[in-house]
């Protein structure tokens, strides 16, 4: 099992994919990268599912569903639920499209401090991670929970666009 990290995805790329959804679907559930103009802070996982690399947004987002893992620091006694892992919105990403992100070079010492614990979070709980990577993948392309098909990536149309971003 490759060790986990914390990676940023190419706008372009992402932008691209966006289209090739709303085209086929008239809807995405790719995360936008932009609100109101600014560029929104999003990093993830990437990991491999079905041969392809798979990102997986870590977001602010903090209620249990059945296709997310929430991050939560067990040492913070107010508010132990940091964050969570998104797999119905994860998407296969080539690898010339990702780039890890330096937390180090983060200037805020705090956003620094939270990106360490967040992923210390995925590297402790990577098989489970994986797991559920593969779980969600299984759900959504063999069609098998109707409600989450409209609230999750098509996976099979994105990684068709993914192998055609670079080769058209």
């Amino acid at each position: 099992m490759e060790k986990l990290d914390f990676y940023d995805v190419d706008k372009k790329y992402i932008e691209y994919l966006k289209s090739t959804e709303t085209a086929t679907r008239g809807f995405t559930c790719i995360p936008d990268m932009e609100y109101q103009g600014e560029q929104k802070f999003l990093c993830g996982v990437v990991l491999n599912v079905n041969k392809f690399n798979y990102y997986v947004p870590v977001t602010s987002y903090k209620k249990q569903q059945s296709e997310n893992i929430l991050i939560t620091f067990e040492n913070d006694k107010f508010n132990k639920i940091k964050g969570s892992l998104r797999f119905n919105y994860m998407f296969p990403v080539p690898n010339d499209c990702i780039s890890i992100r330096i937390i180090k070079n983060e200037a805020d010492i705090k956003r620094r401090m939270f990106l360490n614990a967040q992923l210390q979070f995925c590297i402790d709980h990577a098989e489970h991670i994986h797991n559920q990577a593969q779980r969600t993948y299984t759900i959504i392309t063999k069609k098998l929970n109707k409600n989450l098909l409209t609230n999750s990536c098509d996976f099979k149309l994105l990684e068709n666009a993914c192998e055609k971003y670079n080769n058209p």
